[in-house]
């Protein structure tokens, strides 16, 4: 079944048609990837973080090579399953893309409660010297951004935004990307809304 969405785009509203959709998982490589396994939703999703948000979307293709193990990991956290009733049985893989929230995301969850703290009291400790150098704020700044990303890199657990997946004996279907803070009921709904007509066996994830 051929789905038309329609799409807020500035102060009007803009159908993208199913023929438009073809020609962006085209230009995308998907079908080299995952042919026949991924949705119109999904590709929609890619086609709004480029155009609209301004993210590349090499960063989600990658993450789908790794899943169909086309390359090796990105350091991102592996694809787990989600426990919650909306969304039990489905899958979620992050990816990462190159947004200010997503970096203060990893950073908060590397530093934990008293990180920051530590990191601030070993780095402007006044036996080192008595006033603040430019040398320590570069220091400061260093351990407490890049260090924490490459900690997390190095431990593959860097976190971002979700490709939501189900897991089928003939491969995996990809059915949409959201925002990690998106809430399991709404991503249902739009799997729901979208995704079943097009993949009917997916309603036994929703019975």
């Amino acid at each position: 079944m051929e789905i038309t969405f329609n799409v807020h785009e500035g102060v009007g509203i803009r159908k993208v048609t199913p023929q438009e959709l073809r020609d962006y998982a085209l230009m995308c490589g998907l079908d080299r990837i995952a042919a026949g396994r991924y949705s119109s939703l999904f590709v929609l999703n890619l086609m709004i973080l480029e155009k609209i948000n301004g993210i590349d979307t090499l960063h989600v293709i990658e993450e789908l090579r790794f899943l169909e193990g086309m390359r090796p990991s990105l350091q991102t956290k592996p694809a787990s399953q989600f426990k919650g009733p909306h969304l039990k049985g489905l899958w979620h893989k992050h990816f990462m893309p190159a947004l200010p929230s997503v970096m203060a995301h990893n950073i908060v969850n590397y530093l934990g409660k008293n990180g920051t703290r530590q990191i601030v009291e070993e780095v402007l400790d006044p036996s080192k010297s008595p006033i603040v150098t430019r040398e320590m704020i570069e220091e400061l700044s260093h351990r407490i951004a890049f260090e924490s990303m490459e900690e997390r890199g190095g431990q593959g657990k860097l976190t971002g935004e979700w490709v939501v997946f189900a897991k089928e004996d003939i491969g995996n279907y990809y059915l949409g990307i959201w925002s990690h803070t998106a809430g399991d009921e709404s991503i249902a709904s739009s799997i729901k809304a979208a995704c079943v007509l097009e993949f009917p066996f997916l309603a036994k994830y929703f019975s």
